[in-house]
């Protein structure tokens, strides 16, 4: 068998060559075209828009007894006496806002004034123009007594029946109010913590009623702890005391 082997002249092998490029450019130029076919040819669309996308805040809104600061209303307690507890009454406490809220109360300002110094007072070793003080730790403003020797109770009357039951939650029921650093109540501090299944929370629109008790402490009682040492019941005759509630309303955490 023979096997021979064509050579190409140098002019066949040009022409071969140009007729690749010519087969390539034609190659582009389908490819080209198919492309723009393919971009030019209709299709079925459609769209929609959707318009005044919006995004509000919601908001909190404590109402006491329906009203906005400036609160008419206020706790009052008249005539007290040793041993006898005296109810202030109570007020509503409603979230008009749109997010729930949790309450926070705090005692701030007290002031014991010192009305007048009568004849009782003075026999029984008051001084008129200062405080007696035993333990020369005085958180309260005022020369009156009454603040060191009375107690208070801030509760939230759950049935509102105006009466404080003992299943009721409580803010405050401490013994001491301004006596010691030890025997205080904490003033400008949320004194509030769940209990007695209450959360504290108001939901939008939910009311709930809040109520407060004070009591003038016997002289007994008075004796039982060494804090008091060198008062007595009538150094507080005709004082008072008052304090500055201050209720809030916080958001939930998300």
């Amino acid at each position: 068998m023979v096997i021979s082997f064509y050579k190409f002249t140098s002019r066949e092998r040009g022409c071969v060559f140009e007729m690749k490029k010519i087969l390539a450019s034609i190659m582009t130029i389908g490819l080209v075209s198919a492309s723009m076919f393919s971009a030019t040819q209709a299709v079925f669309t459609d769209s929609e828009v959707i318009g005044a996308n919006t995004f509000a805040a919601g908001s909190l809104d404590l109402k006491v007894n329906g009203e906005d600061e400036p609160i008419s209303v206020s706790f009052v307690g008249e005539d007290m006496i040793p041993g006898k507890t005296v109810n202030a009454g109570t007020i509503s406490l409603s979230n008009s806002g749109s997010v729930d809220g949790i309450l926070t109360v705090k005692v701030s300002n007290p002031v014991s004034n010192e009305i007048s110094e009568i004849e009782p007072e003075i026999s029984s070793g008051d001084v008129p123009g200062a405080e007696v003080d035993p333990t020369g730790y005085d958180a309260n403003g005022g020369d009156g007594e009454l603040w060191d020797m009375s107690t208070i109770t801030i509760y939230f009357d759950m049935n509102g029946d105006g009466e404080m039951q003992w299943y009721e939650p409580t803010v405050w029921n401490g013994q001491h109010l301004d006596m010691t650093t030890t025997y205080r109540i904490q003033l400008d501090t949320n004194l509030w913590s769940a209990n007695h299944g209450f959360d504290g929370v108001l939901a939008p629109g939910e009311t709930v009623n809040l109520g407060v008790l004070a009591k003038l402490k016997t002289d007994a009682q008075l004796a039982s702890q060494p804090q008091y040492n060198g008062l007595n019941n009538n150094m507080a005759m005709t004082d008072d005391m008052q304090f500055d509630l201050i209720i809030g309303l916080e958001q939930t955490t998300p």
